[in-house]
């Protein structure tokens, strides 16, 4: 079982496997919670790579804005494992306009019970890896967010189109 070792020590070959072992169950779950917290963080509420180029908004961009519009939201909060709040919303955006809405930056106010803003959040719709909108065309949305202030008022968030590229 059991022998002495030349230094007054005694070995234990299977508590030593034992140790490695739950050591490497303990950094693979270290990983596998780190990996799942970067894309989380990630692809939750940015919308894409902060170095985005600014999207157009003028005069033909604003009128043609109002042929966009977003509907049939909703929205959800559940804890994730790392029991942060995460609010989902999903919806249908249409585009109600002759041209093709080939890139689209929305901003999305959350507000309070007084109605201030108490979250202003950038998201992209489109680029360049997928189609463009085209006229009187929909097509679905969801958009995750864990970073919403506890002074939000639960209702549906304010969307301004800040920038588009028509075709």
């Amino acid at each position: 079982m059991n022998e002495p070792t030349g230094t007054g020590q005694i070995s234990n070959p299977e508590g030593d496997r034992q140790f490695g072992a739950a050591l490497l169950a303990g950094l693979l779950v270290a990983l596998i919670v780190a990996g799942s917290a970067y894309f989380l963080m990630r692809g939750s509420s940015s919308g894409g790579p902060g170095n985005l180029a600014v999207l157009p908004m003028g005069s033909d961009e604003q009128a043609y804005a109002s042929q966009i519009h977003f509907t049939n939201l909703e929205m959800g909060r559940a804890a994730n494992f790392l029991k942060q709040e995460i609010t989902t919303i999903a919806g249908v955006v249409r585009n109600d306009g002759p041209r093709n809405v080939v890139e689209m930056e929305v901003t999305l106010e959350f507000y309070d019970l007084s109605s201030k803003v108490v979250l202003r959040q950038k998201l992209r719709f489109y680029g360049v890896k997928e189609d463009p909108l085209a006229p009187n065309g929909k097509r679905g949305f969801q958009y995750s967010f864990e970073d919403i202030p506890n002074t939000w008022n639960q209702g549906a968030p304010g969307f301004n189109i800040t920038g588009l590229r028509l075709q």
